[in-house]
């Protein structure tokens, strides 16, 4: 009853605009979907909107597709100096009700980027691209890594990554991708990796390669021993699904990617970009977009 009441109350005064209306932006899914979806609320706070961010999500479910591996908000976990804020209960009862937009990303993606020319009270609620120049140049500005983030195990494996003058990451991701998803298009497969590393030994004088993924295990008893990487490969298991942002940060200190689906692995890659670093990615169709964003994109 109390609920109900402070919800007619609310919607009283954001109705006759008493109350600022808000942009309010859903999260959900692992840390890279959270940057994408902070970053889309970002650009509204830049155009002088109030935004919040609901994070219902991670309290009612906070796991993946497949009710399998978890999903935390560790957004200002890798990035403890942005700015934000979470959405109250009541305004995200009230705006995912009520003000719900659509996203542009979903099983078909349209080019439809109008949702970004609208006005509070908006929930954003879906998945939406944008245009790539202005998406890249916002993850730019937005995204740095900071010292504090990593634990004394990760500490270590850095130190000792950067320590290497050929280090590859390779994102290997399974977990709900392993099988074929409508949006992400069919797994990467053995070729791939047997040809993206034999890519990485013709181009480097000493290649060393640094396996991340939700199954570690998989990747030691199954992919490793098949690809021609013998004494100079291992798989990095020290960070769980519950600690995918400081993989995140292990894999943009490598100083070349190998990427799969998904998107840890290319934002890893972003984080540190340049001409130089050669970043391998699966080719086909549903991974072209990626060519505009890397400055020495190597589709295999």
């Amino acid at each position: 009853m109390l609920g109900d009441l402070k919800r007619n109350i609310y919607r009283c005064l954001l109705n006759r605009g008493l109350l600022r209306s808000k942009v309010v932006v859903l999260m959900d899914g692992g840390v890279c979907s959270q940057m994408h979806q902070y970053l889309l609320g970002y650009l509204y706070r830049k155009a002088g909107f109030s935004v919040c961010y609901d994070l219902t999500f991670y309290k009612e479910w906070g796991l993946d597709i497949n009710n399998e591996f978890v999903r935390n908000f560790d957004l200002l976990k890798a990035f403890p100096y942005l700015k934000f804020e979470e959405a109250s209960e009541v305004e995200v009862d009230i705006y995912k009700k009520e003000y719900f937009y659509a996203g542009n990303d979903g099983d078909i993606r349209t080019n439809d980027m109008s949702f970004l020319r609208l006005v509070p009270p908006i929930y954003l609620g879906g998945y939406y691209h944008f245009p790539s120049k202005q998406w890249l140049e916002t993850f730019q500005s937005l995204y740095r890594m900071v010292d504090g983030v990593l634990d004394a195990a990760s500490q270590i494996k850095c130190i000792e990554i950067e320590e290497r003058i050929d280090s590859v990451g390779v994102h290997v991701r399974r977990g709900d991708l392993k099988e074929e998803v409508s949006s992400y298009g069919a797994p990467a497969s053995l070729d791939y990796f047997i040809s993206a590393t034999a890519f990485f030994k013709e181009k480097l004088h000493k290649p060393y390669f640094y396996f991340f993924s939700d199954e570690p295990e998989w990747v030691k008893m199954d992919l490793l021993p098949r690809l021609p990487v013998k004494n100079c490969a291992e798989v990095v298991d020290i960070n769980g699904s519950d600690k995918g942002y400081m993989d995140l940060y292990l894999l943009a200190h490598c100083k070349h990617q190998i990427t799969t689906k998904g998107t840890l692995g290319k934002f890893g890659a972003l984080l540190v970009d340049a001409p130089d670093k050669y970043v391998v990615l699966y080719n086909d169709e549903t991974q072209q977009y990626w060519k505009m964003l890397f400055q020495n994109p190597v589709f295999i």
